[in-house]
């Protein structure tokens, strides 16, 4: 199974580009890299730990006896801990898997195993997750054709019309990053998302073209950029992190035409997968990545299921502090 959570490059990331402690700890049998996560609340200093990209063993008393030796082992120090989880409930191809009661059926599936793994192991379901519960990827080994075939109505139309605009796809140059995040941050002020500091942005940029592992990507015409992102590159995936459109081109549909252009890169440069990096769990049309879901999904490509974020509470009343603290900061 493809883990990129677990991965080095995203270790150094975490590490030298966002400058979050790290720490290994050995959990069913193999070793996982934590980070650690603080907030200031008044004039108490709170900390919670993650680990992601965990395997869970299907061994049910065995889960059970390595999570009580963690807790035992931590319980004076934690308040809780987050564990995020890449067992696979479904993996679904998102051109025949459209109609709304498969949707309804994928909800109920999701509810029993949350209901499975919080009765079983004493886990309760994320007030925050730490990563999407599900995963959009497309294969660009097939041929141009076949990838627009499985693409909806609606995307095939977007990028055809992108194309008859005369938009050039190229890579940013570290002149153009700050414009980049400009137009990224003003799209996180319409659509209500956080965004890292320029700092953090423009060390990640330099890191991963300087180290041949990603690269900023951007669409555009006559020295402006109408949309962009930001992608990884681990073995054979590129990953994409994150983008934006400038809404003022919307209507140009120069993003569609951008994620167009990267499987032919992909291709080209011998990568298999494209990877989107995260969407909506299939049936929740309220979750908050519903609208970025449906845009990746109409792209084409499998969506994967997976178990996703689970918090694994230590100090029960300062864990509530932590909720309440959360809904009231909005």
């Amino acid at each position: 199974m493809y883990n990129l959570y677990q991965s080095q490059l995203r270790k150094d990331i975490q590490h030298k580009i966002y400058h979050k402690p790290i720490f290994t700890v050995e959990l069913f049998g193999k070793q996982y890299f934590w980070t650690i996560k603080v907030k200031k609340i008044g004039p108490r200093t709170l900390q919670r730990y993650q680990v992601m990209g965990v395997e869970l063993p299907s061994d049910k008393e065995y889960v059970r006896s390595e999570i009580a030796k963690l807790k035992k082992h931590f319980r004076k120090k934690w308040i809780f801990f987050q564990i995020w989880c890449i067992n696979e409930i479904i993996n679904f191809e998102n051109a025949t898997h459209r109609l709304e009661e498969f949707k309804d059926d994928m909800r109920d599936m999701r509810l029993a195993l949350q209901d499975f793994l919080c009765s079983s192991y004493g886990f309760q379901v994320a007030f925050r997750e730490n990563m999407p519960n599900s995963d959009i990827v497309v294969e660009v080994s097939k041929p141009d054709e076949e990838l627009m075939a499985e693409m909806n109505a609606s995307a095939r139309q977007r990028i055809r019309k992108a194309m008859k605009s005369d938009i050039q796809f190229t890579t940013a140059t570290p002149d153009q990053y700050k414009l980049f995040y400009d137009k990224r941050l003003e799209t996180s002020g319409h659509k209500w998302f956080n965004i890292i500091p320029y700092e953090e942005f423009e060390r990640l940029a330099s890191y991963i073209t300087e180290n041949w592992c990603g690269n900023v990507f951007i669409a555009g015409k006559d020295n402006e950029i109408y949309s962009g992102n930001i992608c990884i590159y681990d073995g054979k995936y590129i990953i994409y992190i994150y983008g934006f459109t400038d809404r003022a081109y919307g209507k140009l549909w120069s993003h569609h035409y951008l994620i167009y252009r990267m499987f032919s890169r992909a291709r080209n440069n011998n990568f298999l997968y494209y990877d989107f990096m995260g969407g909506a769990p299939t049936g929740f049309p309220k979750h908050a990545l519903v609208s970025v879901s449906e845009f990746k999904e109409s792209l084409g490509g499998s969506k994967s299921e997976q178990y996703g974020s689970y918090d694994i509470v230590l100090n029960k009343f300062l864990y509530r502090v932590f909720k309440i603290w959360y809904k009231v900061r909005g």
